[in-house]
Order: structure tokens, then C-alpha cells, then sequence
């Protein structure tokens, strides 16, 4: 597999003009466990919160790329019913990407979020996957595909609004990424976080995250240069996650607190 790697390498790097631009589409679904949403105390909100999660787990997103860059951000669409308020359910499930800038030449992430109305750049040097190849292939719309996998170990989460113990040690789990890339467009970049392939990455399967591309359009009339965000308090992603896992703890006091309150507001 390590030879299929390199060959598909080697076309990767020679046969494609670097002046080429591109963009993709894609579709992110986050599956969630709902079954708390079953205890009665939720049935005359349950419309809202259903409303609320998919949101907040189905979204399509746009990905420019060229050679070295990459920007990935959510597509534009009229949110209505917020308010531009605070949205607990995002800040507590911690899927808001922002927009997402990729150069693998310089070999860096800037992640620009909104957190609690509050930016940030979350700059990282690019991550380093250990992909396997494993000589599967596949159609996806007009482009031929590779198959590539690795695996992680991440923290087994809930999406759960009642009672913790705070001093139980969070559960892992081994998880398998699998990826579905074309050498037909030699971008070694991909949506969200994934990248390091010879080949734009058109399908992802990671846990419970689903993402599968919809349409690309190559060299587009409307060409724009790929900005690096900008705007933002720069932090890492530790310190970062460690600030969001504080701003989910406040998240569940405050649904702890509607919930006591009964005529209180609970959003």
C-alpha cells in the first residue's frame, strides 16, 4: 500500500499547474444520541430543541482551495429565531468549525470561532495523520476515489443536560477515521481537519461526523484570493478546548437553572 501511496504521490506533484482554483461543497451531519429528549419534563419544548439540534449538527459548508490553501467555512443562510443571542446548544456541543484556513506549505491551521460573542484564532501548526492506504476505490460523482484510514483515541461524550459526576474521569475510545480521496484534484487538503492525502478528500466517516462532498466547481469565474483569518484574541487549541470545556460546564448550570426556575428563560 505504501507503493500505491507513493505513485499516487509523485502524480500528485507533477502533473497539475499550480495557478488552479477550486471549490467544493460539502454536507456535515453529527449524529446525537435524543433520548433524553423522551423524559416528559421536555415534551412541551421538545419542537424547539429539535429545531435547536439540527442546527447545530446539520450544515453544509464551502471549501476553497488552490495548491497550498484552503479556506473552509460554513455557507451564509438567514438564521432566524435567535436573535443573534447566545446559543447554549452550540457552545455545550462544541461544533461551531468557524472558518478554517489550511496552508500546507507554511504547514498551519488558523481556526477563526466565536464563542460567546467573543473571536478567536485558533493557530496550530497542521496535524500530522498516519494514514493507511488500503486500495479500495470508489466513484463519488465523476471522480475516482482512494480509501484511507487512521485511527484516534477521543473521549467518549453525551449530549446530556442532567447531573454529572465532575470528579469521574472522562471514558475513551479508539476510534477509525475513514477517508474517501481523488488524485483527479491534487490538493493535499480536505474539509474540516482533515487533510495530508494526494488528493482533495470528498468523504469523511468519523465516529458519529458524516461529511460527503456535493458538487465541486474547478477554476471558477468568481476566483478570489484565500485570506488568512485575521480577527481574534490568537490562543492555541489546548488552551482554547480547556476555555470551552469551562464555557460548556456554564452552559449546563444555566439549562440546570431554567429548568428550576419554570417560568424562568431557559435558552
Amino acid at each position: 500500500m505504501k507503493k500505491l501511496f507513493y505513485l499516487i504521490l509523485l502524480s500528485f506533484t507533477t502533473t497539475f499547474s499550480q495557478e488552479f482554483q477550486g471549490k467544493a461543497y460539502y454536507m456535515s451531519k453529527l449524529s446525537v444520541d435524543k433520548s433524553w429528549m423522551d423524559n416528559p419534563r421536555y415534551a412541551s419544548r421538545k419542537g424547539y430543541l429539535d429545531d435547536m439540534i439540527k442546527k447545530n449538527t446539520e450544515k453544509n459548508y464551502i471549501l476553497e482551495f488552490n495548491s497550498t490553501e484552503s479556506f473552509y467555512s460554513e455557507q451564509e443562510k438567514i438564521d432566524v429565531g435567535e436573535g443573534g443571542g447566545f446559543n447554549w446548544m452550540a457552545t455545550y456541543m462544541g461544533n461551531n468549525i468557524g472558518k478554517l484556513y489550511k496552508n500546507t506549505q507554511e504547514k498551519v491551521t488558523v481556526n477563526e470561532t466565536e464563542m460567546m460573542g467573543k473571536f478567536f484564532l485558533i493557530t496550530d501548526p497542521i496535524e500530522i495523520k498516519k494514514w493507511k492506504m488500503t486500495g479500495e476505490t470508489k466513484k463519488i460523482g465523476q471522480y475516482n476515489c482512494y480509501k484511507a484510514t487512521y485511527e484516534k483515541e477521543v473521549q467518549e461524550t453525551t449530549f446530556s443536560f442532567g447531573s454529572q459526576n465532575q470528579n469521574q474521569s472522562p471514558k475513551t475510545k479508539t476510534v477509525e477515521v475513514v477517508a474517501w480521496f481523488t488524485p483527479d484534484i491534487p490538493v493535499s487538503t480536505g474539509p474540516s481537519w482533515y487533510q495530508g492525502l494526494p488528493g482533495l478528500i470528498l468523504e469523511i466517516n468519523d465516529d458519529k461526523t458524516t461529511i460527503l462532498c456535493t458538487k465541486i466547481v474547478m477554476n471558477p469565474s468568481d476566483k478570489s484570493k484565500i485570506k488568512r483569518p485575521k480577527r481574534g484574541k490568537v490562543i492555541n487549541n489546548v488552551d482554547f478546548v480547556a476555555l470551552q470545556d469551562q464555557k460548556r460546564q456554564e452552559a449546563r448550570e444555566m439549562w440546570q437553572r431554567g429548568q428550576r426556575s419554570r417560568g424562568g428563560s431557559w435558552r
